[in-house]
């Protein structure tokens, strides 16, 4: 098959598109003929050979990616749920062996679900990281289950973040946007009442309070959100940062004691196939979508990083497949 591969760490131009060995599956598997993939900040850093979790990544040749969208060639022995010709998407995690810039995928069976009718191949592929990191920072991490909640998204225009405001409007929450300016109309579209300008503002100044503050750009912390998050609020991070993993175990024993204790999580995203079922339903009801801001052939992943790198990318960067 060709895919998109690294032999060492470096810049984009270590990439190369050419031939590699065609996935071989496992009795709890399926191969997938891929249509499309995405790109997210954790593939360059991956690709640099600086991303925090660098030792659960494969080894050379490495095969980078992890989200995916296609078509069912084969089931292994013991997949019940899928069966050839199926349209799924999902992701893969480092651990579960990336490769998701290529012509065939395997995957287990429990990382994805079926594709929602009315979206493309290209607009699923943009869906399962960015979504899974969203839905479980706020639904699993956070909690969020009451109507009307209030929740601050930092980076509000970016994959991730676009997911959250949406996720956040459909489950009924109050979401305020924190991007810049040029991006107030996108984000307002997906569901914010209140858009912050952090060129121009500092949301930590203002005289609101939140919820929840799902911070997606990883700048901030508990300690410096504390006076904006309410008591019994959570601040959730994308980020394992020594800090923030501390902050998580004070938080998670005080917060045993006291319901007002102000709470610090941190999400990473699993490979879940039941949590992109339940986005699924939300995106087949119209109530989240894919925003795709470029797309790029596979043969041009390495501009495609440079793009994710650039930091400018309002919703997600995808890789079509063909």
């Amino acid at each position: 098959m060709k895919a998109i591969y690294q032999t060492k760490y470096g810049k984009s131009d270590v990439l190369q598109y050419g031939e590699q060995s065609n996935p071989v599956i496992k009795s709890n598997e399926v191969r997938i003929k891929n249509h499309a993939s995405s790109v997210n900040p954790r593939d360059w850093m991956i690709r640099s050979g600086r991303y925090q979790l660098q030792f659960l990544v494969p080894k050379f040749p490495l095969i980078l990616g992890s989200d995916f969208a296609g078509e069912v060639l084969e089931v292994g022995a013991k997949v019940k749920a899928f069966k050839p010709g199926d349209k799924v998407f999902g992701m893969k995690n480092p651990s579960e062996g990336l490769a998701t810039y290529a012509e065939e995928v395997v995957a287990p069976e429990k990382n994805m679900t079926l594709i929602p009718k009315g979206i493309s191949y290209t607009e699923a592929a943009g869906v399962p990281l960015c979504a899974l990191t969203a839905w479980q920072a706020l639904v699993q991490k956070a909690g969020m289950k009451k109507k009307g909640t209030k929740v601050l998204i930092i980076g509000a225009s970016g994959g991730v973040g676009s997911f959250g405001v949406q996720i956040a409007k459909a489950l009924d929450g109050e979401v305020t946007a924190v991007c810049s300016q040029k991006n107030e109309g996108m984000v307002k579209n997906l569901g914010a009442t209140k858009v912050i300008d952090y060129h121009q503002h500092d949301f930590l100044k203002a005289n609101d309070s939140y919820d929840i503050i799902f911070d997606t750009i990883g700048r901030h912390n508990l300690t410096k959100c504390a006076g904006v998050l309410k008591p019994g609020g959570t601040y959730v991070s994308t980020v394992p940062s020594p800090s923030n993993l501390k902050a998580m175990a004070i938080t998670k024993l005080k917060s045993l004691l006291s319901q007002e204790t102000k709470k610090a999580r941190v999400v990473m995203v699993k490979s879940d196939g039941r949590d992109l079922a339940e986005v699924a339903k939300l995106i087949f009801d119209g109530r989240i979508r894919p925003v795709v801001d470029q797309v790029y052939p596979i043969q041009q992943a390495d501009q495609a990083h440079d793009y994710s790198r650039s930091l400018r990318a309002k919703g997600k960067i995808i890789l079509e497949i063909k």
